[in-house]
């Protein structure tokens, strides 16, 4: 359980690192979130595919813990992992 919530953290802060970058770089603003985290990476020197391979990561790793403790096979909990991410709600505030 603490894995999968410390991958959607990193996930929350990888998304508010790449919103920081607009300050820096103005152009960003207008970017869309694939650009934005694209350039992010490029200027950080990370693997533009984290974001998505972090996603996965939590995603696998909510589908084995919700098959060992929860009858909905872990759909709710999911929902509101990504309900929170696409929000923008800092991970640790839920």
């Amino acid at each position: 359980m603490q894995a999968i919530q410390h991958g959607t953290d990193l996930i929350a802060d990888l998304q508010t690192l790449a919103r920081a970058f607009e300050v820096l770089v103005p152009e960003l603003a207008e970017a869309t979130e694939r650009e934005r985290w694209a350039e992010v990476s490029r200027l950080a020197g990370l693997d533009t595919a984290v974001p998505e391979e972090l996603a996965a990561l939590v995603e696998t790793l909510a589908d084995v813990l919700a098959g060992l403790t929860s009858a909905d096979g872990g759909d709710g909990w999911l929902a509101h992992q990504r309900a929170r991410l696409q929000a923008g709600e800092d991970a640790t505030a839920a």
